[in-house]
């Protein structure tokens, strides 16, 4: 069984072996040494989201598939770029990708290879958004298929035209998109954000897990057409499953984005709210037919009223709750309630209603 193993005949069952440690890079970069076949199934697994754990030195084998247009670039802005082909195409590995993550790196690796260093600011911030465009489009077009996407924009990048043209002809890119993160702040580059949201919105249906972070309260004028661009997002999906809103500092308006979930009562499971002030919007909740879970943090006690009897997983952790609440929770909840999460404050009155 060894051998055939160390041989690459059982291909399933080694690449199931190597799937557990994606986790663990280091583990997975000592399996890549072993042997010709482990190589090749050790590699994809490592490279599926190296932005978020390798070191900025991996960006250098991306751009080994750069063409001398785009190398003359670079060297132009005064980068240092030795090209040496690879045995593998890493963009194609690409599964998850965080914005975040790649314009840190971006930044780091052009600081490593800057011929000379540069003392104005606004150069280099030009200079790190020509290398995340040449990134970006170097990933869409060399046959990323993206599971995981968390954007959030630093305020002085700015995607070039043919990055949308290229997600244009790459129907692949966002083919098995699962899990979105739209992290969502005042100094982000409003006009940026949205064109890349419609893009999502065009040619993603496949969403099963949302996650929002608002930082902050948000001039609903200037950000409209943004909010809109996310409830294109939430409508345009076949089966969400999960949806989680971070409110930042308790938004009172929600700008339609929760009235939008309407259209994924059907399919809607999971939904967990974060510093969130109750509103009239959440109501919509209650005609999720299929709402299993349900999770609050720092929120309204108020939102307590959304409680289904069919919910079989209740969390409440650092929200206001007086003694008349909790009967609230022993009607609402039901018997197909299994699992109770409350913090030690909460629980202690829950305790103590119980035991009287």
């Amino acid at each position: 069984m060894a051998s055939k193993i160390f041989m690459g005949d059982m291909p399933e069952l080694m690449e199931n072996i190597l799937n557990n440690l994606k986790n663990d890079p280091n583990s997975l970069y000592l399996c890549a040494l072993v042997s010709r076949h482990w190589c090749k199934m050790a590699i994809p697994i490592l490279w599926q989201n190296p932005f978020s754990y390798q070191k900025f030195l991996f960006i250098s084998e991306y751009f080994s598939s750069l063409d001398e247009d785009e190398i003359y670039i670079l060297k132009e802005y005064g980068i240092n770029l030795e090209i040496s082909r690879k045995l593998f195409n890493y963009a194609k590995f690409l599964k998850g990708l965080n914005l975040s993550d790649l314009e840190s790196k971006a930044s780091k690796w052009t600081i490593c290879n800057l011929v000379e260093p540069i003392s104005s600011k606004t150069y280099f911030d030009a200079l790190v958004n020509v290398v995340m465009n040449l990134l970006l489009k170097l990933l869409v077009e060399n046959g990323a298929v993206l599971h995981k996407l968390i954007l959030s924009f630093p305020n002085s990048f700015e995607f070039k035209p043919e990055i949308f043209y290229s997600i244009g002809r790459n129907e692949l890119l966002f083919s098995r998109l699962q899990h979105l993160t739209l992290s969502v702040i005042p100094e982000f580059n409003t006009k940026n954000y949205t064109i890349f949201l419609k893009v999502l919105a065009k040619y993603i249906t496949t969403i099963s897990s949302l996650d929002l972070v608002f930082y902050s309260d948000f001039d609903p004028g200037f950000f409209h057409s943004l909010f809109h661009s996310i409830i294109r997002i939430i409508k345009s999906q076949d089966q969400l499953k999960r949806f989680s809103l971070n409110g930042g500092y308790h938004p009172t308006e929600l700008y339609g984005i929760i009235s939008a979930l309407e259209c994924q009562q059907n399919s809607l499971q999971e939904v967990i709210l974060k510093r969130c002030a109750y509103n009239k919007e959440f109501e919509v909740l209650k005609n999720c037919k299929n709402l299993e879970t349900f999770r609050i943090f720092n929120s309204s006690s108020k939102l307590l009223n959304l409680l289904d009897c069919k919910i079989s997983t209740l969390e409440v952790v650092n929200c206001p709750i007086d003694v008349q609440t909790i009967p609230l929770i022993l009607e609402n909840s039901g018997l197909l309630l299994q699992r109770l999460v409350l913090n030690r404050k909460i629980l202690k009155i829950f305790m103590k209603y119980c035991f009287f």
